[in-house]
């Protein structure tokens, strides 16, 4: 059994209350009400083993899925650079849990612009890739800056959009984005934690954009239901974040905010279907 994307024997293990656990799951999964014929899917999530040690399997995430009413999620390498440091051998296996699990785990490239990204796209062009995650924290680069440029240009190329940490440890970004916007202006940024490393700026920045997105993972409260539903698409941050309380910001992001059924439907998933294309075996 599994609690809140975790093995709750371990949680039993280290003490929890898998009680008082399974009935928080239960009140955050009623906090969203899902239209009918809506299609869940997941923009944010980790594959993996993290240098930070947080981990997350193909398998145990598809059952964490199944569990929630997740149709599909978008997956990316966690931070494992591997030893060559290009996400080859993590993405590979991305690759490869959607090959076990097609329809469901939709693979997204991991890439760091300050290396060579020669290989790196070779392989994604021929494991059917549909996207790019970059991590400016974690690779430590600047979204406006010429190597970063270059992937999403290569990515929009491709027809590929392109994921964003936008969060905790971020720098000033409303510039950084609208410079990078300039000089890629066909890019289809998906910026990540509803932008909340820098969300005003972001937002002011990105709004007569069409091509940029917010996704909802461990996102604020108060950013979300200032955007416009149609700006936003639904994220977990798995292993970081769980299915469960991702819905429920939701859900109360679209009380709060009187999203009608029409705008619930896209941010849960038919408006990242319009760039990823479908999904389903």
């Amino acid at each position: 059994m599994r609690l809140l994307g975790q093995d709750a024997a371990v949680l039993a293990a280290a003490g929890s209350d898998i009680d008082a656990l399974r009935e928080i799951e239960a009140w955050a999964r009623r906090a969203v009400v899902v239209p009918d014929g809506a299609q869940i899917v997941d923009a944010h999530v980790h594959l993996g083993v993290d240098r930070d040690g947080h981990a997350l399997a193909a398998a145990d995430l598809v059952a964490d899925m199944d569990a929630n009413g997740i149709a599909a999620s978008v997956a990316f390498p966690a931070n494992e650079p591997g030893a060559d440091g290009d996400f080859r051998e993590a993405n590979s296996r991305v690759a490869d849990a959607a090959v076990a699990y097609p329809g469901r785990i939709i693979p997204f490239c991991r890439i760091d612009p300050t290396l060579p990204i020669g290989r790196v796209l070779a392989d994604a062009d021929a494991t059917g890739v549909r996207g790019v995650k970059l991590h400016p924290v974690a690779q430590r680069f600047h979204p406006e800056g010429d190597e970063c440029v270059r992937v999403v240009r290569e990515a929009t190329d491709r027809g590929w959009p392109v994921l964003f940490h936008a969060g905790f440890g971020a720098r000033p970004l409303g510039d950084a984005f609208a410079r990078l916007i300039d000089q890629v202006p066909d890019a289809r940024l998906i910026l990540a934690h509803g932008g909340r490393g820098d969300h005003r700026a972001l937002a002011a920045a990105t709004a007569g954009h069409p091509g940029v997105l917010f996704d909802s993972s461990i996102a604020a409260l108060p950013d979300l239901v200032t955007l416009a539903p149609e700006r936003i698409v639904f994220g977990s941050d798995r292993p970081y974040g769980d299915h469960a309380q991702a819905l429920h910001l939701v859900g109360v992001a679209a009380r709060v905010a009187g999203w009608d059924d029409t705008a619930v439907r896209g941010v849960l998933g038919e408006t990242l279907l319009k760039w990823i294309g479908p999904v389903g075996s």
